[in-house]
């Protein structure tokens, strides 16, 4: 064996056999006992997806709890100092004759005369409001004119910055609005065919300022405010006090001087949204600085109004001569409805005694036939123009001219 490893040459040979020997036998051992193949994965059981809140998660119990608005504040009763509650609550004046002054300026009314409620008339005004309209509209600088005796307003054209409520049109020229004190709203101006003529508006006027034709539910807007949640939205500049109510179309805020006003009213309401405002709770005269009417305006967004100047100022308008129209209000319009149901009724009957007449006969025999259903025919005609003409007087309708 020594002779073997006498050369490198040999000895190489020989480790390089003795390898070859090994790998040969390990394939040998794997080819004889293969390793086993792996198991495929089991397919993932098949989930049914069950939408939260779907009724058939409700069928198998699910129940959802519904939290609280975080920003939701709870009603917090508002107690204005001065008021009955105040006092009942124990606060009193350490000062009487300040108390003795405040409840006279309570008492006092304005010396100003009261407007009509009649057209024609003189109407005359003592307060000029400057107010902006921020609506859907755009953002308006409006100037009117009030009453402090009994709240009627005038808006001339050239003091809604454009704005004219869609009343300006090819058949005339329109010139001022006037809210009477009884509430309602006229539009006025020269019409093309009237001539100088005022009309009634019906339901035109949108939920921020109809509002205002009710004054008696000032009462019950400040009765609102103690259970109503504070959640003011962004208010005029200055030291103002908002608050928050409910009218009979929504939510209403308010800001106002924490001082009285100076003015003497005992109207509950003086402006259009913004103005003064009769406070019952404090027994005070407050200026209203801004309003925001939630959801009133036509897109359901806010009708935001703010007072820019109240100042005392003395204009007056007469109506001689001007023409009110009723037509269009909403109880001119249920009979102008009713009134063309009768007259297209008349005429259904006309048409029958026409068929009665048609059918007389030709000859001189039917001439007693034809008179009688003639005459009928022409007391018919004159039972439409009456109520025709009656509806047109009752509402102001050139129909005598």
């Amino acid at each position: 064996m020594s002779a073997v490893f006498k050369t490198p040459v040999r000895r190489a040979w020989l480790e390089r056999a003795v390898a070859a020997a090994i790998l040969l036998s390990t394939a040998t051992a794997f080819a004889a006992d293969p390793a086993p193949k792996p198991k495929p994965w089991p397919k993932p059981p098949v989930l049914e997806v069950i939408e939260s809140g779907s009724p058939e998660a409700r069928r198998r119990g699910e129940t959802v709890e519904r939290l609280p608005d975080p920003f939701e504040l709870p009603p917090i009763p508002v107690i204005e100092s001065g008021s009955r509650e105040a006092r009942a609550m124990g606060e009193h004046f350490s000062n009487p004759e300040a108390l003795r002054r405040r409840e006279a300026a309570w008492a006092r009314d304005s010396t100003f005369p009261p407007n009509p409620d009649t057209v024609p008339g003189r109407y005359r005004f003592d307060l000029r409001l400057r107010q902006l309209v921020d609506s859907a509209d755009g953002l308006v600088d409006m100037t009117c004119f009030a009453n402090s005796r009994d709240a009627s307003l005038l808006c001339p054209e050239w003091g809604l910055g454009g704005w004219t409520l869609g009343m300006a049109s090819a058949q005339g020229r329109f010139e001022f609005v006037l809210r009477q004190a009884d509430g309602d709203v006229l539009v006025c101006g020269q019409h093309r065919d009237l001539g100088p003529a005022c009309v009634q508006m019906g339901d035109e006027i949108g939920p921020a300022f109809a509002w205002l034709r009710n004054m008696g539910l000032n009462q019950a807007f400040l009765d609102s405010i103690a259970t109503t949640p504070q959640t003011l939205g962004d208010g005029p500049r200055g030291a103002v006090q908002g608050v928050r109510g409910r009218t009979a179309d929504g939510f209403l805020q308010l800001w106002f001087d924490p001082r009285g006003s100076g003015i003497a009213t005992r109207m509950p309401w003086i402006g259009m949204g913004v103005g003064l405002l009769r406070d019952e709770r404090a027994r005070v005269v407050r200026t209203v600085r801004g309003a925001r009417f939630e959801g009133a305006d036509r897109d359901g967004g806010d009708v935001i109004l703010e007072l820019i100047e109240l100042a005392p100022a003395r204009i007056e308008r007469d109506l001689a001569g001007y023409r009110l129209i009723t037509a269009f209000t909403a109880r001119g319009l249920e009979e102008s409805m009713s009134l063309s149901a009768q007259l297209m009724a008349l005429q259904r009957e006309g048409m029958g005694i026409r068929a009665e007449l048609d059918a007389c006969p030709k000859s001189s025999a039917g001439r007693d036939c034809r008179a009688h259903h003639r005459e009928r025919l022409k007391a018919l005609e004159q039972r439409a123009r009456d109520m025709a003409l009656g509806f047109g007087r009752r509402h102001g309708l050139p129909v005598d001219d």
